[in-house]
């Protein structure tokens, strides 16, 4: 069976991971085993099912996934919509139809072809009714006639000149007619004698929609400002409810004395127009106007990418109390009981067009993109039973053996929804990407299966994003949730497949969540990055005892991880174990001044052990570049020569930053080398002291290395005259 719908393609993940990348790792890993930490893919709402592949199954806004029901295409019909449906006495369905004010009629004995019963001048046949004793009437547009389909003669009749359109019919228990009427919003009555009076002249344009409940109230739903008007027995007139939609365009009278109102108002506010309720195009060219482009028996299932919002509930599951103010584009359905308290009970971005109430079910057609919704009022729960290629849904109407009709448009067709769950159906889960090679072990999921219906689950993986020939066959199929496993082959993706099966036509198994366990491959840590201090480009200004070492580690299975620091001075035949226990900070603070000078390197040493096993957890080590460690002080050699000197700096390691000298313990000066840069480890300066008095003076010089190392020297100065 398929689809009514195209399948929907699926954007392929970037290959992360080729075969060839994968087959080469798994070659040096080795004996390379599983990781401890064991990770779940979890499905278990409406929005990530509603995502995967279906086909004869439907998903709730719960996230329930339920077999579909069988659409079945009636016989071809050459129109461009069908506006209503009735089903007379003897079960035929007639269909009215637009853009040529035509009816069509298929016989029960003869379901093969339609039969054409009504070709009027008039541009629309907008609405049709069935009477208790066995007429069928069709209401017009733009002439305003209400004609009898089962007279052969056609009469016709008008309600007033100043009708033109006879939007909606209803019949009450007396077989009197009831019309809404546009365009000056009037709700007219004929009675069975076939005498036409005025019930109720409203203030807006066009009442859309009339119902009758079972204790003869008459109901009419309006354009412009989305009132509904209750005309009671007595012929007083009340507004049960001001819709924040514009438009009220559905009425349906529901069990126990309800009335269920669907609304159809476009984004803006505005009512309904998109329909082009009167043009006379053409049907696209190749279109053949039939209710599938497939012509197949096929299965309702709908390849919607967002679910739609989930009306409010009440605690008791029965919808909202306080109906919310609407947004730009959404329309929702009321729910009206006898002491006139409104309910929400559905709201959706859609036009809501028909309704009909099959067993505890109300089913709403809408448009434009075509899709059935099915609400389950005691459950708080909906569920898109159906899109058609056609964009809208019309018309709705229920058989006596629980199916559906829908009369759709664009093209028209007339479409039973049987009222037997299809025998099979399954939902194929997008691909899942675990990051690393993985494997997959139980299988879990939590739903209901009567007897007679079944769910089982099975597994295929793969090593690249889209499924290929590269990818593992479909696992077994597991059936007992309790003790399923995958059973499917090591590999980066993943994707299951749900079979939900039933015996018995009436029910229907329920799956409601699906959980795939499994575990990468460890994987060892890299050490991307190891920072040590580099004295030679320090200032000098402290004296660094304290060394900062920082490290940056990635573990590709994010594990918990550990740390071991050594270090080495060049010339060393091993390594010194700096942490007499591993770390867990990716920095440590080196206390240097225990360790002679010279030059050196650190090793980080890694491990992902505190998230594995000792036979399992895997490391990675790095040595750092060699750094200077160095506490030794710059020398100073001073040649005195009268009133100056000539000095000597030397470090045998690190760079000269800074030189100052003092004279007779005066004040500190700095002083520099002839080029004006430090830039080595030794310098020669010339000092001049040309205010020296005669006499012996003393003189210090002092000198400070990149490491913050000072030094010092002294000379006496023999000033003669």
């Amino acid at each position: 069976m398929t689809d009514l719908c195209p399948p929907r393609r699926r954007r392929p993940f970037g290959r992360l991971l080729t075969i060839a990348s994968l087959a080469a790792f798994l070659a040096a890993a080795g004996a390379i085993e599983l990781s401890a930490k064991l990770e779940t893919w979890r499905q278990e709402s409406a929005s990530a099912f509603a995502k995967h592949r279906r086909e004869g199954v439907v998903v709730s806004d719960q996230g329930r996934v339920r077999l579909g029901r069988a659409l079945v295409p009636t016989a071809p019909l050459n129109a461009e919509r069908v506006w209503d449906l009735a089903r007379s006495a003897d079960g035929s369905i007639y269909a009215a139809t637009g853009d040529s004010g035509q009816v069509f009629r298929l016989d029960p004995q003869k379901p093969a072809a339609w039969e054409q019963v009504l070709d009027d001048s008039d541009g629309q046949v907008l609405s049709l009714v069935a009477t208790p004793d066995g007429k069928v009437f069709a209401g017009t547009g733009p002439s305003g006639k209400v004609v009898e389909l089962t007279d052969p003669k056609r009469p016709a009749s008008r309600p007033d000149p100043g009708v033109l359109y006879i939007w909606d019919l209803a019949v009450d228990a007396n077989g009197n007619l009831l019309a809404a009427t546009g365009p000056d919003g009037q709700l007219w009555k004929r009675s069975v004698e076939g005498a036409w009076s005025i019930l109720y002249d409203a203030k807006p344009s066009h009442l859309l929609s009339t119902a009758v409940g079972p204790d003869g109230s008459v109901y009419a739903g309006s354009d412009g400002e989305g009132l509904i008007y209750r005309i009671a027995p007595d012929g007083k007139t009340t507004v049960v409810y001001d819709a924040p939609q514009s438009e009220v365009r559905c009425l349906l009278a529901g069990p126990g004395g309800s009335l269920y109102a669907g609304t159809a108002a476009e984004a803006g506010g505005g009512p309904l127009r998109g329909l082009n309720l009167f043009s006379r195009n053409e049907p696209d060219a190749g279109s053949d106007a039939t209710v599938s482009r497939s012509q197949a028996v096929a299965v309702a299932a709908v390849a919607v990418q967002t679910p739609p919002a989930e009306p409010a509930k009440d605690s008791t599951g029965g919808g909202s109390a306080a109906p919310k103010p609407a947004a730009p584009g959404e329309n929702a359905v009321y729910r009206i009981d006898p002491a006139g308290v409104v309910r929400e009970v559905f709201r959706a971005k859609a036009l809501f067009f028909a309704l009909a109430v099959v067993e505890d079910r109300l089913l709403i057609g809408t448009g434009p993109e075509g899709v059935l919704y099915e609400v389950r009022e005691g459950d708080g729960e909906h569920t898109p039973l159906a899109k058609l290629d056609n964009g809208q849904i019309l018309a709705l109407l229920a058989e006596p053996d629980g199916g559906l009709l829908l009369g759709a448009g664009d093209p028209g067709a007339v479409v039973r929804l049987s009222s037997s769950f299809v025998e099979r159906g399954e939902l194929v889960s997008d691909v899942f990407d675990a990051k690393l090679p993985s494997r997959f072990g139980s299988l879990e999921w939590q739903g209901e299966t009567s007897e007679g219906a079944s769910i089982a689950i099975q597994v295929r993986t793969g090593n690249v994003g889209e499924p290929d020939g590269t990818w593992s066959d479909w696992s077994a199929e597991q059936t007992d949730p309790k003790a399923a496993q995958a059973n499917a082959p090591t590999g980066r993706f993943v994707q299951y497949r749900a079979k939900l099966a039933t015996r018995d036509p009436r029910r229907s198994p329920d799956l409601r969540s699906v959980v795939v366990s499994y575990r990468s491959l460890n994987l060892p840590p890299e050490i991307e990055k190891l920072e040590t201090p580099d004295v030679s480009t320090a200032d000098g200004a402290a004296k660094q005892a304290k060394l900062a070492l920082k490290w940056e580690v990635a573990d590709p299975n994010d594990d918990s991880m550990n740390y071991r620091i050594q270090v080495r001075k060049e010339g060393w035949p091993g390594w010194i174990d700096l942490t007499e226990s591993p770390i867990t900070e990716k920095t440590y603070s080196w206390d240097a001044s225990g360790f002679p000078s010279g030059r050196y390197q650190v090793k980080v040493v890694a491990s992902d052990r505190p998230s594995n096993s000792p036979e399992e957890a895997l490391g990675r080590e790095r040595e750092s570049r060699s750094f200077l460690v160095d506490h030794e002080a710059p020398k100073v050699t001073i040649t005195p020569e009268g009133r100056s000197a000539a000095v000597n700096l030397a470090d045998d390691l690190t760079r000269l930053v800074k030189a100052e000298y003092a004279v007779d313990g005066g004040a500190w000066s700095s002083i520099f080398p002839a080029d004006g840069l430090f830039d080595g480890t030794t310098e020669k300066l010339s000092l001049k002291l040309p205010d020296l008095k005669p006499g012996v003076h003393l003189l210090m010089i002092r000198v400070t290395d990149a490491a913050g190392n000072v030094g010092s020297g002294d000379a006496l100065l023999t000033v003669k005259d």
